[in-house]
């Protein structure tokens, strides 16, 4: 079977795609006969818009490092407000994407982008056409993108739908964070849905198998919309490492490879309230560690890519020794980033012996520096462990960047200047601090039992409507209860604004002038 597997617009220029190339690896050792064609149509449509101003060919070559140097930080900042501008030129083309979804009404420029879009994605002609969506912010492009497709397969006059009817399918994370059944009414020129992970599937639908046995699928038939069971827990042992051989690695704007990599799938502690990152995978499993480690091996000498960013949710600490032990074992000469919780049996020898094996850059998933709301949000550590953890990471030369949570369930202003002493305590060992709004999730625990958390729940978040329906995501409008049962807005906002007015206090910490992960693991090399 032809096929053609596509990672959507919009994501950042700097990010090769992890789940196409790891879907291929999968199709190539299963299904050898399918012939693929693999497409990264986020980067295509950056150098699509850099290519075609002038004003943007600079930053491109200086981000590729081709003019100047990457590692000035004064002249790597003079690029921001060019590269805001090119983010704003993607946000206006998903603006055009919403208004042909629900109105049909079809910009030109849009119109322009879609013809080089189809003559892409048609070059083997596919039977077959699936898109990997991992972000919010591709949903809107890669709905609009298929609703094109379908046109233009329609008019082909040398196609014959009936007798060989091409299928257009979505899956990748962000479809377990939609309601599949609303995008299949919404958007009739979508044929199929995958929820959860999808090797199996993928391989089954190569294979011409009927899309009734093929578990995952949310599908339309003639009597309405129907799901099949779950995707069964599949071993790393018969998932093969991700093929980046069909990328060509100079389009991304990186001055040497980046390459995203997951040890391990699913979360190991998984009791966090808020978190819905888990409902993509099966259950929590990971890779042989010296035949994952002569993997980076093989992509090192293969490519030169020396940098890797693990992806996982995270990885504890007895698993990254062992990783660190092989990698040296190995003579590996690379540097990486991890996702980290705060464990105690992190210790002084155990960040001295990730630094020797390339760990330069921990982000640490600290969410608040209140103990109590850690215990509500039922994620498995202390303020104390989190202090020590990040102090011995600075000793041993790895940047920190601290992820938190503002306005989480409960949370008051106790909680709040708890939280920013915490930050104030360990000034000096921070590089950097990522904030982001706590945004509630059905499914999630704090969701099951909002009323219990002092919330109620007042909606969920509109994707698009058109004459079909609504479409949703599972974020959820909610408002917080008082303890005198008086109903007030989110708290998170205040807690922002409050941030914000502290611009002073966030530029004491030392972090990289950066645009993306990718361009942080960079420097945080460099440095």
């Amino acid at each position: 079977m032809n096929t053609a597997l596509i990672f959507s617009p919009c994501a950042n220029p700097t990010y090769m795609p992890l789940g196409i190339a790891t879907l291929s690896a999968f199709i190539k050792a299963n299904q050898p006969e399918c012939n693929l064609n693999i497409l990264d149509l986020n980067i295509v449509t950056w150098n699509y818009f850099i290519d075609n101003q002038n004003e943007y060919i600079n930053i491109k070559r200086f981000l590729k490092g081709l003019d100047g140097n990457f590692f000035d930080e004064i002249q790597y900042k003079t690029y921001h407000d060019l590269w805001k501008k090119l983010l704003s030129k993607h946000d206006s083309y998903i603006q055009k994407a919403k208004l042909y979804l629900e109105k049909n009404i079809l910009h030109d420029e849009l119109k322009v982008l879609f013809d080089y879009y189809s003559k892409l994605i048609l070059v083997n002609n596919p039977e077959l056409i699936g898109f990997s969506v991992m972000y919010p912010i591709q949903i809107l492009m890669t709905l609009a993108i298929a609703k094109y497709l379908r046109s233009v397969i329609f008019e082909e006059s040398d196609f014959d739908q009936k007798k060989n009817p091409r299928k257009i399918v979505l899956g990748g994370a962000m479809m377990s964070a939609l309601y599949a059944e609303e995008i299949l009414i919404t958007c009739p020129f979508i044929d199929a849905i995958f929820e959860g992970e999808g090797e199996i599937g993928i391989a089954m639908l190569c294979d011409r198998q009927d899309f009734s046995k093929i578990p995952g699928l949310v599908y339309r038939t003639q009597a309405g919309i129907s799901r099949n069971r779950k995707v069964d827990t599949l071993s790393l042992s018969r998932i093969p490492l991700p093929d980046f051989s069909e990328y060509d690695i100079s389009a991304y704007l990186n001055p040497e490879p980046v390459i995203p990599l997951i040890f391990s799938r699913g979360c190991k502690w998984r009791k966090c309230r808020f978190c819905a990152h888990n409902f993509s995978y099966s259950g929590y499993r990971r890779r042989d560690i010296v035949k994952f480690v002569e993997y980076l091996s093989k992509v090192n000498r293969q490519i030169g890519a020396k940098h890797f960013y693990f992806a996982d949710q995270y990885i504890d600490a007895s698993d990254m020794k062992l990783l660190a032990h092989e990698i040296i074992k190995q003579n590996l000469k690379i540097y990486f980033q991890i996702m980290g919780r705060p464990m105690d049996d992190y210790t002084p020898e155990i960040f001295a012996l990730l630094y020797e094996a390339g760990c330069r850059w921990i982000s640490w998933g600290i969410e608040s520096g209140s103990q109590r709301v850690l215990d509500i949000c039922f994620k498995g550590t202390s303020i104390e462990t989190i202090k020590k953890d990040v102090i011995q990471a600075h000793q041993a030369g790895i940047s920190n960047l601290m992820m938190m949570i503002l306005g989480l369930p409960t949370a008051g202003e106790e909680d709040f200047k708890e939280t920013i002493e915490m930050l104030d305590d360990l000034a000096d060992e921070i590089d950097t601090v990522n904030f982001s709004s706590f945004q509630l999730f059905d499914k999630t625990a704090f969701a099951a039992k909002a009323k219990m958390f002092g919330l109620m729940i007042t909606g969920c978040e509109e994707i698009f409507s058109n004459e079909y329906g609504t479409a949703h995501t599972h974020r959820l409008f909610y408002k917080e209860i008082s303890a005198d049962r008086t109903v007030k807005p989110p708290r998170s906002p205040m807690e922002v604004a409050q941030i914000n007015k502290r611009k002073l206090w966030i530029n004491q910490f030392k972090g990289y002038p950066v645009l993306s992960c990718e361009h942080y693991l960079l420097y945080a090399s460099y440095h």
